[in-house]
């Protein structure tokens, strides 16, 4: 007797190849959604990590144009607390400007009467790459334990500042020494640290090391490189080489090394 087609059903090959090839399409889409998602974390990591990079090379961009005086080795910088005992060498590279800020005083009255009242205070700048692990500040972005670990490579960029002011209270007594100073001394101390950028890498994915710091007369190139741990992998940003930036001062002059 044969069977009404609609009391015909699958057989149980029938039903295991259409779960294997269920099984199969299933796998794709899961491994296609997992790239997915990977390839979106790392776009957006990297899109933040490179917008950090902008603002920071910005900031000391800006600086390097108004400096009136240029450093990068020869000194050491709060050598009593600060990590590598202040050096300025490979393990923490520093660069330091002697900068301008022109300061119009506060008040009630309109900016261009008070801007007749301005005066120049002068600042000593020192930026400076220092081992993650080796810090243990209150300022770090976050608890990271890959980000502390010297096998890794993570260093955090810090700014070192000194103020001659001469309507501080105390005022700064003798603004032509303390612009000399600047380029004679062998050691600042008492300089105010403060954190400017966490999670830059000392080495290029390919175990190259960065230099981050290159004077060469007026010129000073800039290259710094975002390195974070997500899922098991590292991201870099850029992804193989540093971020460069090379700025020309307007008033120092120089030799190249």
């Amino acid at each position: 007797m044969i069977r009404p087609n609609w009391q015909s059903g699958l057989t149980l090959i029938e039903l295991l190849v259409t779960m294997a090839i269920m099984g199969v399409v299933l796998t794709a889409l899961l491994n296609w959604q997992i790239g997915t998602l990977k390839v979106t974390a790392d776009t957006n990591v990297r899109s933040r990590s490179l917008a950090d990079l902008n603002d920071v090379t910005g900031y000391i961009g800006d600086r390097v144009r108004a400096a009136e005086a240029i450093r990068t080795t020869g000194f050491t910088v709060n050598a009593a607390s600060a990590v590598n005992g202040g050096k300025c060498d490979t393990t923490t590279p520093c660069l330091a400007v002697l900068v301008p800020v022109d300061v119009v005083p506060p008040g009630t009255g309109s900016y261009e009467t008070r801007k007749a009242s301005a005066y120049r205070k002068w600042m000593y700048l020192v930026y400076r790459l220092e081992p993650r692990g080796t810090w243990s500040g209150a300022e770090k972005v976050e608890v990271d334990a890959w980000a502390d670990n010297a096998a890794n490579n993570i260093v955090v960029l810090r700014e070192y500042r000194d103020v001659c002011d001469i309507k501080a209270t105390p005022p700064c007594s003798n603004v032509e020494k303390f612009k000399e100073d600047f380029t004679t001394n062998s050691s600042f101390s008492g300089m105010q640290a403060g954190l400017v950028m966490d999670h830059l890498t000392s080495k290029t994915p390919a175990g190259v090391a960065i230099t981050p710091f290159t004077v060469c007369a007026n010129k000073v190139t800039l290259q710094f490189q975002y390195a974070t741990h997500v899922r098991g992998r590292t991201i870099y940003t850029p992804a193989t080489v540093p971020y460069s930036l090379t700025v020309q001062g307007r008033n120092v002059t120089g030799t190249c090394p």
